[in-house]
């Protein structure tokens, strides 16, 4: 018939959606929104001691940062899986979208190239990565429920990560690193407060799989008055940056506004009323703080 429309063909599904829903779980493991931050932090202690262009060993000591770091996440999520399953079932192993023996691999080779990265940096960053590798795994089947002593563990960590741009270009060269401390005790505590809130938020899985953090020992008032000291002691440490070592007043506005007003605010809010589900929008509102801190540290 003239006119007629002919009939629409069946839609055949996009050979790429498997591969990229893939992509995305795999992407989601490595959390590349945390790893590539950390990475940043190492080119960051470098910046902050005046160095500019950046040699290839900090770009070097940055690459090792971004795959240890995400090899730290990988293994986090295969010890956890059963936590997971209750609280965040949306992850990629606990959901069954990656198969724990293709994590596992992944985790091996992560390793692996952080170490070859920090080999070609020096003999002493090699010998720290495989001790940061080290510390991650007690870490994930050990510590993190080990009340206060895992949270400060992986505080410090990111704080060291400042330190490790510095290192990377002068050694263990302590009159220059010692300038890094301010802004590495800073995000120590920030990154302490944040995985407090994470004790919080992870609570009911916690729980159910028997285990004794920090949140199930001393409760959810316990862990806002935890968070309120963090937020003092990095309210203390970002001060001393400016009163210190001469930080830029843009930066005083940036931390105060960007990091330590949420910080204290989250402190303030959970005391009130100490739930999980307050917790879990407060890392969100943090992740942002962390975005704000960085800047302020690139801008100072």
């Amino acid at each position: 018939m003239i006119g007629a429309r002919t009939a629409a063909q069946p839609t055949q599904p996009s050979q790429s959606t498997p591969a990229l829903q893939a992509t995305a779980a795999v992407l989601r493991l490595l959390r590349p929104t945390n790893a590539i931050p950390a990475a940043v932090l190492v080119l960051l202690g470098a910046r902050l001691l005046g160095v500019s262009p950046l040699p290839g060993s900090v770009w070097r000591a940055a690459a090792a940062m971004l795959c240890i770091t995400a090899f730290g996440y990988v293994t986090n999520d295969l010890a956890d899986l059963a936590e997971d399953r209750i609280n965040k079932p949306q992850r990629p192993l606990a959901s069954g979208r990656v198969a724990l023996a293709w994590a596992r691999g992944l985790a091996l080779t992560l390793a692996l190239l952080g170490l070859i990265a920090a080999a070609s940096v020096s003999t002493l960053a090699l010998f720290v990565a495989a001790a940061v590798l080290l510390l991650l795994h007690l870490y994930n089947v050990r510590l993190k429920t080990t009340p206060t002593l895992g949270n400060l563990l992986i505080g410090g960590l990111a704080g060291c990560a400042l330190l490790t741009g510095g290192v990377a270009v002068y050694g263990p060269d302590a009159p220059r690193l010692i300038r890094l401390l301010p802004p590495a005790l800073t995000l120590a505590f920030f990154i302490t407060a944040r995985e407090l809130l994470k004790t919080l938020e992870d609570l009911p899985g916690d729980r159910a799989a028997g285990k004794q953090t920090l949140a199930l020992r001393r409760g959810g008032r316990g862990i806002a008055a935890l968070v309120a000291l963090a937020a003092w002691l990095t309210t203390a440490a970002a001060l001393s940056g400016v009163v210190w070592l001469g930080y830029s007043g843009l930066y005083a506005v940036l931390v105060s506004l960007g990091v330590l007003l949420p910080l204290h605010a989250a402190a303030l809010d959970l005391w009130r009323a100490p739930q999980p589900t307050r917790a879990r929008r407060w890392l969100v509102v943090l992740k942002g703080s962390y975005a704000a801190g960085l800047l302020a540290l690139w801008l100072v």
